[in-house]
């Protein structure tokens, strides 16, 4: 057990996980869940707090179930967990392959699903929680080329909507976060920015002018995660420039 509140991310070695691990370092014991391996990158050695790491597959029950096991083994208590979801498939819709549909659905889909269902009991039995998924703001927006992406994205945000508010008299708070055009390779590589004439194009198509950051995405979340924030849950956040509401 601990006096401590505890932060449980998935996925915390991609994306905004780092950035969000060394917001949330000062104030919590972490669990990180670690997709490329059981060794934590550099990014996330020296943190100020307790952290353990678990590996596991994400996107199935079972894996989701580890890794909260694991929290509650070591720390008796999830107080916050940041469910890091997603991958991205874009182009037109009827090229689009049998495997493809059922990868961006395991990778947009399955992982909210299980995730949410792993992470819940225990906030829901404390009476106090806060949940974050991160998914996409292309799920408000849709646009040609994006569908099997944008319509799964959708209905993710659809799900942590309607699971925040089925859960908010619990007090456990589940809202989402949906990211694009975001400063990360994986964005860099699929639209091209990494030319400079093509990122300029792209920036031009943001309202901000520009890309986001993660420290900045990270600042933002862990405003709904560290327990300052109580009175906001079953909300999709778009965090992408103005681009999309």
């Amino acid at each position: 057990m601990t006096d401590r509140p505890v932060a449980l991310l998935t996925v915390a070695d991609w994306y905004v996980g780092p950035a969000l691990a060394h917001k949330l370092a000062p104030t919590h014991d972490l669990v990180l869940h670690l997709a490329s391996g059981d060794e934590a990158p550099a990014e996330l050695a020296d943190l100020p707090t307790e952290i353990i790491t678990v590996t596991g597959d994400v996107a199935t029950a079972e894996g989701n179930q580890a890794v909260v096991n694991a929290a509650l083994q070591r720390f008796g208590r999830i107080d916050a967990a940041s469910l890091l979801t997603g991958e991205i498939i874009i182009g037109p819709f009827l090229d689009a392959t049998t495997d493809q549909w059922e990868k961006v659905k395991r990778a947009n889909l399955d992982m909210v699903f299980h995730g949410l269902q792993a992470v819940l009991p225990p906030m829901i039995e404390a009476g106090v929680g806060q949940i974050v998924v991160f998914t996409s703001a292309t799920g408000a927006r849709p646009e040609p080329g994006v569908s099997l992406y944008g319509s799964t994205r959708a209905g993710a945000n659809a799900m942590v909507r309607a699971v925040g508010l089925e859960h908010a008299k619990a007090g456990v708070c589940v809202n989402a976060i949906g990211t694009n055009y975001m400063d990360f390779p994986g964005f860099i590589k699929a639209s091209g920015a990494d030319d400079p004439e093509r990122r300029k194009r792209i920036e031009a198509q943001v309202p901000a002018g520009r890309l986001g950051t993660m420290d900045e995405l990270a600042e933002f979340a862990t405003v709904l995660l560290d327990g300052r924030s109580r009175f906001q849950t079953g909300q999709f956040f778009s965090y992408s420039g103005g681009w999309s509401t």
